[in-house]
């Protein structure tokens, strides 16, 4: 089946581009739209998404600006921007089309936010000199909407300041949302964009990489839910549970049936079906849909796979995770533990960490996640001493949890209290104690 790929660019690109695509030969179906601009180019996105299996756009800008909204609708979204080879290309077309062109009358305007100098002999100097850092992927940093207009009228402003100073004969643009700025100005311009082969090679890649995305959205999920007290693990109760869980499906177009293992009852959905029913493995909308039915508390484990035997597997440790801390956690056919879902403190332990922290969890009877709040607590300090008071405010729970805590770490060996400190207060001192973690 043809992939659906929507490209959206501005008005200026759009009609060269469909002239671009439309003589490709491809396997799949291509629609480029436009955009009025970057602060509403969540409205086109949100437009297609339903229809379209992935976007292209046309500048990392466009892209920043999609990712910064969350969207019900997650669609993969890639973006494409001539790199240093396009430009060096660009460069020498406008020299062929005139010898006496001079490049330091020429400026580049993505390279006004580098510094490094911004015509075109600097950029070849920079190329000639192995210069690292790309001259087209400029941002490095996590942008906004204020940061994107801020950028872009720092180039309008200096492109203005030298064409008013006779500086200039003409920009090599990249930024194709400053155009109309620059016609309105009457400033000579060529807009830099890759080849058709280029475009051609990027759609291909994409598609192939949507086609391993579909099936990933596929893969098996295994959901095991548990009941948190154990003294009321009962046949009735799991009925209970299976009854609700079956209703929640059938609400959200699930079809899967439901089974019994190990005193957790069971379900297989996929990937796809995961993401809608934990918005994007954010929220559980099952556990607050079971809350709200049952009269008792059940945690809930979700194991993605490659096999249904992986995703079993894992998702007995999701569950076991789940019935030591609450709420709900998934565990990835990559090793990464997510959770807990609905929490503000849901976070993700990455698979190269999944181990250390699995065996300090393991020796001090605590949850892996708790161990992962810890560690994050002594970066953020930027000590390992810390109190029952400190850790209690840090994880928002009572002093004695805190107190728990910190005994069951001493007692695994990654606790040690080192003095007391006093207060003017009357009362015991409170002891300080030093973590080592040992990774």
């Amino acid at each position: 089946m043809n992939k659906n790929i929507v490209v959206i660019t501005n008005h200026f690109l759009q009609s060269h581009l469909e002239g671009i695509f439309s003589k490709l030969d491809l396997d799949c179906n291509i629609k480029v739209v436009a955009f009025e601009s970057i602060e509403k180019i969540h409205k086109v996105y949100d437009e297609y998404a339903a229809s379209t299996d992935g976007f292209i756009v046309s500048s990392y800008f466009a892209k920043a600006a999609l990712e910064m909204i969350d969207h019900e609708i997650k669609r993969p979204i890639i973006s494409f921007e001539i790199d240093s080879t396009g430009v060096y290309r660009s460069i020498l077309n406008l020299l062929l089309q005139n010898r006496d062109l001079n490049m330091n009358r020429v400026i580049l305007d993505f390279m006004i936010p580098l510094e490094v100098g911004i015509t075109a002999n600097d950029f070849l100097n920079l190329m000639d000199s192995g210069y690292e850092k790309s001259a087209i992927n400029i941002l490095d940093m996590t942008l906004n909407n204020e940061g994107i207009k801020e950028l872009e009228t720092q180039i309008v402003n200096e492109i203005l300041r030298l064409w008013n100073m006779n500086a200039i004969d003409l920009v090599l643009c990249q930024y194709s949302n400053i155009i109309p700025i620059l016609e309105k100005h009457n400033i000579p311009y060529e807009y830099a964009i890759e080849t058709p082969v280029f475009l051609e090679n990027l759609v291909k890649r994409f598609s192939y990489l949507l086609s391993i995305d579909h099936m990933r959205e596929n893969q098996p999920v295994m959901i095991s839910i548990s009941i948190s007290d154990n003294n009321l693990n009962t046949e009735e109760n799991m009925n209970l549970i299976k009854k609700h869980t079956n209703n929640f499906l059938q609400s959200n177009m699930i079809n899967s049936s439901l089974y019994t293992r190990n005193a957790k009852c069971c379900s297989i959905i996929t990937l796809d079906n995961l993401h809608h029913i934990t918005n994007n493995e954010k929220n559980c909308s099952l556990s607050a849909y079971l809350n709200e039915h049952l009269n008792f508390n059940v945690s809930i484990g979700y194991g993605i796979g490659m096999n249904l035997d992986m995703a079993i597997r894992n998702s007995d440790i999701a569950c076991k995770e789940a019935l030591l801390v609450g709420n709900s956690f998934i565990f990835t056919e990559k090793g990464n533990l997510i959770g807990p879902l609905n929490s503000k403190e849901c976070i993700t332990i990455e698979n190269n960490a999944i181990y250390d922290i699995g065996k300090i969890a393991k020796n001090s009877s605590l949850s892996a996640v708790t161990i992962k709040r810890i560690i994050s607590i002594t970066k953020i300090n930027n000590s390992n001493m810390i109190t029952t008071q400190d850790l209690s405010s840090h994880l928002k729970s009572t002093v004695r949890n805190a107190n728990r805590i910190l005994k069951n770490l001493e007692k695994g060996g990654y606790a040690k209290i080192t003095c007391t400190q006093t207060s003017n207060v009357k009362g015991r001192p409170t002891k300080v104690y030093e973590l080592n973690f040992h990774i």
